[in-house]
Order: structure tokens, then C-alpha cells, then sequence
């Protein structure tokens, strides 16, 4: 499960697709918590070279590709022979009847029909139709994991680079304090810290490091470092880390809207309309940490190298 809803767009005519105007059908994947993830493709080659189209939630194809053959219908058996089962949309300035008369020639299954000015509106629909189906409770449990381990991951990438900005003396408070919460946190692992306070390294901190104490050191980072020190970040601990934390490991009990994740002596409901809100803070903040990633790239390009 991720938080992107990919489509792959093949018509041969470039002026239509930047004749659309995409801002409604953003907003409406963006309101149900994910990013519309676009691929235009414009000749058959560029088609085929997305197989085995696994990656992809849509495919979306004109019928009628003007001189191209073979016609559209033609690809999306190449899809199905695949045994790749995405939902598809096939659009056309024709009559429907003329499109159902080729699916049905061809036997195709799963395809969806749209006249050529309605085609957003039929993509809206179906995307919201798809986006239905895998968002049970199981399913977000999962993709919460994965996007926790993405940030982490971001997280590792400002971590290592961004302290290698900072004076000796800036990077010592870190490192000090960092040793200081992880003696007092995780006495089982004694012994590595102790190794890390005798030898401290941005790696050697990052691979000690758990979710919470990434965060940790992204704080400490971030009141040194210039590049991030006025970023507004709120508290991800509480926003993404604790939700995670009752999904990954609290015990649950079903409600009449949803499941109760109890762990730690707290409950988090988890239905719907929060399931929709954690989706949505989870971007928020993949995309802060994607900032400051770029922030703290960009400062080093303005740091002197050393010569020979």
C-alpha cells in the first residue's frame, strides 16, 4: 500500500493533456489522503516500456491514437496477457457504442468507458471507486509502516548530511545528548552506545537510532543548523510515531465504526475519519522532511571545499 495514486495516460496528442486542467481531479485524490502521480506517454513504445505496469493504480488510453496502430484496445490486451489486472479507462470523441463494440471484439475485461470531455470526471470515479477497495483497516496498517520507514529513511539522509555542516562543537552537543537519552532509553543496548560515545559519527548515530530518536536528533539538528533552524515541523511523535505505534503493536478490539488499538495504557480509535487524517499528516510531514532533505542539500553546495 502507498500514498501515491499512480496513472499511466498514453493519447498521442500532447496538446490535449496540457489542454486539461488537472487542478480538480489533484484535489480530489489529495482529499482522500494520496498524490495523483501522472506518466504521459505518447507513442507506443513508451507504453510498452512500462510493462509489466504492475506499479501502476489507472491506465488511462485513447482509442483512437490518429495514425498509430494498432488502436487502443490492442494495448490493453498486451496489458491482460500480462496477467496484470489494472483497471483501465478507454476514451474517445466517438459514440460509446463504438468504443463497447471493439472491448467486447477483443473480449477485454475490467475496462472502463469515458466520452473525451468527461474523461476526468470518469477518472474521479474511478480512482475513488479503487481507492475503496484497498483501504480497509489491514491495508492501512501496513502502508503507515512503510511510510514510517520511507521517513526514517529521510530522516537518516538530513541527519548525516546536515551535521556535517555544524562546528566540532555543535556536533559534540548532539552526539552528547544523543548518548545521554539512549543510555537512559535502551539499557539492552549498553554496550553499542557506549562504542558510539567513544567513537561518534553521523552513521554510527543513525544506525542507533528508532523512529522516535530520529526525530530526537532532527530536533537537536535543526536548532544548529541554519538551513533548518526556522522550519515549523510540528510534533511527529505524537502525530505519526504514536498512531503507528498503537497499529504496530497495540492489542485491538472492534467498535461499531471501526477497531480500538489499545498499548502503553492509551487507546487510539482507528476508523475511517481517522484513517483519512493520518494519511493526510503522513504527507504533510513526508513532505517537510523532503524540505528540509533539500534545504540541507542545498546548504552544502555553499560550504567552501577544502583544496587538494
Amino acid at each position: 500500500m502507498k500514498l501515491s495514486y499512480d496513472v499511466l495516460w498514453f493519447d498521442d496528442s500532447r496538446d490535449f493533456l496540457g489542454s486539461l486542467d488537472l487542478d480538480p481531479l489533484n484535489e480530489a485524490i489529495n482529499s482522500w489522503g494520496f498524490l495523483l502521480e501522472l506518466k504521459p506517454v505518447e507513442t507506443p513504445d513508451e507504453f510498452m516500456a512500462e510493462q509489466p505496469f504492475e506499479k501502476y493504480d489507472l491506465i488511462v488510453v485513447d482509442y483512437n491514437l490518429g495514425d498509430q496502430e494498432p488502436h487502443g484496445e490492442e494495448f490493453i490486451r498486451r496489458v491482460q496477457d500480462q496477467q496484470v489486472y489494472t483497471e483501465v479507462i478507454f476514451y474517445s470523441a466517438n459514440p460509446s457504442s463504438d468504443l463497447w463494440a471493439g472491448i467486447q471484439e477483443r473480449k477485454l475485461e475490467g475496462v472502463f468507458v469515458a466520452n473525451r470531455q468527461g474523461i476526468l470526471d470518469k477518472i474521479t470515479r474511478v480512482a475513488r471507486q479503487s481507492v475503496r477497495k484497498v483501504l480497509d483497516l489491514n491495508n492501512m496498517r501496513g502502508m503507515v509502516m512503510a511510510e514510517v520507514g520511507d521517513m526514517d529513511r529521510l530522516l537518516d539522509s538530513i541527519l548525516t548530511e546536515g551535521l556535517g555542516h555544524l562546528s566540532q562543537e555543535e556536533q559534540a552537543a548532539i552526539f552528547a545528548r544523543f548518548h545521554e537519552a539512549s543510555l537512559e532509553q535502551a539499557e539492552q543496548q549498553l554496550a553499542k552506545i557506549k562504542g558510539f560515545g567513544d567513537n561518534p559519527s553521523a552513521e554510527a548515530l543513525c544506525g542507533l537510532c528508532d523512529s522516535n530518536k530520529r526525530w530526537a536528533n532532527f530536533n537537536r539538528l535543526r536548532k544548529k543548523h541554519a538551513a533548518l533552524n526556522g522550519m515549523t515541523m510540528g510534533d511527529y511523535a505524537q502525530d505519526v510515531l504514536s498512531p503507528r505505534n498503537h497499529l504496530a503493536h497495540g492489542v485491538a478490539s472492534e467498535t461499531e465504526t471501526g477497531h480500538m488499538f489499545k498499548f502503553n495504557g492509551k487507546d487510539y480509535l482507528f476508523d475511517e475519519a481517522t484513517s483519512l487524517k493520518l494519511r493526510k499528516v503522513i504527507l504533510d510531514y513526508k513532505q517537510k522532511f523532503q524540505d528540509a532533505r533539500e534545504r540541507v542539500g542545498a546548504s552544502s553546495e555553499e560550504i567552501p571545499q577544502p583544496i587538494g
